[in-house]
């Protein structure tokens, strides 16, 4: 099945990314290059720190796939949600299928997890974006286990493999998936790879999720 990056922000001129048209077609290379065969564009919204470009959403997605699509990648347009006080969540899911949702650091959302309950009920898996930065959410804090009991997917950057941060997560099993959260480096998808080689049980997770 291959290996899809489930978050990252490279559609040129949507959000805080800083992939340019010009660049575009070489930032799909090098994810072809490295073995990532499909891309989920997972632009912000909701977000109260991030201004999103919402207009030009979907005419830049018919874009970037159409380029895509000649290089042999499959892509797929969803997006990241940032989960605070609204009164209703809405998300573009990726492949129909995942709803990839992020939070504020330092205290969860109020009413979480009847919120995140609805998307469920939907048919949504929920992805919970890096969750390696949420202060609240550690591997043990019953808060994660109530979300696992809702089939939500754990997902961790590069970056945080790397660094350690993700470490715990990583040797309790909890970890789904690692995705690049890419803005516009151009080492992330060889790492994104690398790190993968060295997590093969999370590797195999990932080959087998539904696109």
């Amino acid at each position: 099945m291959g290996l899809c990056d489930f978050h990252c922000h490279i559609l040129p001129q949507i959000d805080d990314g800083y992939v340019s048209v010009e660049s575009f077609s070489r930032m799909l290379s090098l994810y072809k290059e490295s073995g990532i065969s499909s891309i989920a564009f997972t632009p912000h919204i909701y977000n109260p720190y991030v201004k999103a470009n919402v207009g030009s959403l979907r005419e830049t997605f018919k874009w970037a796939s159409e380029m895509a699509s000649d290089m042999g990648m499959m892509t797929y347009l969803g997006s990241e949600l940032f989960v605070g006080d609204q009164p209703e969540l809405k998300c573009i899911p990726i492949a129909d299928t995942y709803c990839l949702v992020e939070f504020g650091l330092a205290l969860p959302p109020a009413n979480l997890i009847p919120r995140l309950e609805k998307l469920h009920d939907e048919g949504l898996t929920i992805i919970l974006a890096h969750v390696e930065r949420y202060r609240w959410l550690s591997p043990t804090s019953s808060m994660l286990e109530r979300l696992r009991s809702l089939g939500a997917l754990v997902q961790v950057n590069v970056e945080a493999v790397e660094d350690g941060s993700a470490l715990p997560y990583l040797e309790s099993g909890l970890v789904d998936l690692v995705a690049t959260d890419n803005h516009g480096d151009e080492t992330l998808p060889s790492r994104m790879l690398a790190v993968l080689n060295e997590w093969p049980k999370v590797y195999e997770k990932m080959e087998g999720m539904i696109l």
